[in-house]
């Protein structure tokens, strides 16, 4: 059944009507019953149930798994529900104003070119999926036809502080003056909603140079904002891309994008525990691009997350063939932040890249702080850590490799990391990276005393996919 959801705003209350024609595939939206039942439809291992997030007939894969077809052109401007077993269609951008959106389990939403879902500042997104009934946010190209860029991806919007003058900025992807599309405040504890168990695939696309839409972009959410078991699976600009504010990210996948795999900018102060990144190995940039802010690097708040148990894994390209020079990770214009307990290997041309004056004298003060990790086979090196910096005098490897850091070069050993298809980022049995970590201080999962996102348990089990288009 076709639908279209039409928002209708009266004088005193906003209503919805769906109209809806082609009634000879209609099939009854029924799933919402045992969606978080954990005793029923939500056994990710029975491949004989509609749950399965690997079974390409239920819908998680990103094609229709039943139900309505229900098409969304309007702003979202009263509360308003999308409900499991249902497909919705983004035909223009959409964007959610002084309402909350809730997205249910299993629910399928499909861009056309030129969309995105964007929730304001005065909105909420409550997007919780479980492991079995993912939501899935993809393109609305035929399965076999999906590539990067198909569509804009998903935008958070909120009031918490940015570094920029005048504390709020208008976000990237859309034409500046935008009232919709503003964001920053003083709120470092706002509340953007929920994204749980969620999948964002083929979105992203560049408005003009330094102006594109990721797959996930964040502007100014707070520390009330949850991000947790998402995965940014073939995006065309950077995988996630946080700009200011305090949120924090808990059991990211980050795989294939077109640029950086996670970026940030404008004093993003916020916490990352169990990451992973996988790089692409034809146009990918850097695992992590990090700015505090370019036209003023000692701006305050400045940037200066702190990031535990990261995987971070590059294209394992000869060195110089690459589409990109890779790295694992580029700091520079100002931004501090502190890492550990990483795995870094198999980027390209350098393990790192610290450049300009301000970001080489925050990793030489200790404000910008490598530790505790294992490096591995970047830059086609394994006996020596391969980093450079664009300020003269300035001896990266040097600093980050001192005998109090606790980084090792070693090989850590993972299972199938480089498998675009299938990929295992799980360490081998006898991996070094399986102990000898530092432990996590409170607010973190402080048992995770291992290098990198993942110890003996694969929490990517169930809810991610790797489609090539």
């Amino acid at each position: 059944m076709k639908c279209r959801l039409f928002l209708i705003q009266g004088v005193f209350a906003f209503g919805a009507v769906v109209a809806c024609s082609d009634s000879k595939n209609a099939v009854s939206a029924d799933g919402t019953d045992g969606a978080t039942d954990g005793a029923d439809a939500t056994d990710s291992t029975d491949g004989a149930d509609a749950t399965d997030a690997t079974d390409g007939t239920d819908g998680t894969d990103g094609t229709d798994g039943g139900g309505e077809t229900i098409a969304v052109s309007d702003a979202i401007a009263a509360d308003t529900t999308w409900t499991t077993g249902n497909t919705y269609v983004l035909e223009s951008h959409v964007f959610v104003e002084n309402a909350t959106l809730t997205i249910e389990p299993g629910v399928t939403v499909k861009g056309n070119a030129g969309t995105s879902l964007v929730v304001t500042t005065t909105a909420r997104l409550e997007a919780a999926g479980t492991a079995a009934l993912p939501i899935v946010f993809t393109s609305n190209e035929p399965v076999g036809q999906r590539g990067p860029g198909n569509w804009g991806g998903v935008v958070l919007l909120g009031n918490a502080p940015l570094n920029v003058e005048g504390g709020s900025e208008s976000i990237e992807g859309f034409p500046a003056g935008g009232e919709r599309t503003v964001y920053g405040g003083s709120d470092a504890a706002h509340d953007c909603g929920t994204l749980r168990y969620a999948r964002i695939e083929f979105a992203g696309f560049e408005l003009e140079k330094d102006n594109e839409l990721n797959g996930l972009t964040v502007g100014g959410c707070g520390t009330e904002t949850e991000i947790d078991y998402v995965q940014v699976h073939l995006g065309a600009d950077d995988g996630i891309e946080m700009f200011g504010g305090t949120a924090n990210l808990r059991h990211i996948v980050i795989t294939q994008p077109d640029d950086d795999g996670l970026d940030w900018d404008f004093g993003w102060t916020g916490n990352v525990q169990f990451l992973v990144l996988q790089q692409n190995g034809l146009v990918g940039d850097n695992g992590i691009e990090a700015d505090s802010n370019k036209n003023d690097n000692d701006a305050t708040p400045r940037a200066a997350p702190t990031l535990w148990n990261t995987t971070w894994i590059g294209s394992n390209a000869e060195p110089g063939t690459a589409g990109k020079t890779q790295s694992g990770f580029m700091f520079r214009r100002g931004t501090a932040g502190t890492m550990k307990n990483a795995v870094v290997a198999h980027f390209t041309d350098f393990a790192l890249q610290v450049n300009d004056a301000s970001s080489t004298d925050l990793l030489a003060t200790g404000e910008l702080s490598l530790q505790s990790s294992l490096w591995w086979d970047n830059g086609g090196a394994t006996a020596t850590l391969v980093a450079k910096s664009d300020v003269d005098g300035v001896d990266v490897a040097a600093l980050v490799a001192t005998a109090e850091s606790g980084n090792q070069l070693v090989d850590p050993k993972l299972t199938d990391a480089l498998n675009l298809d299938a990929p295992n980022f799980l360490p081998e049995a006898a991996s070094p990276a399986l102990s000898g970590g530092a432990p996590p201080p409170a607010g973190f999962d402080t048992t995770a005393t291992y290098y990198g996102a993942f110890g003996t348990v694969d929490w990517t089990a169930g809810w991610t996919a790797y489609p090539a288009d």
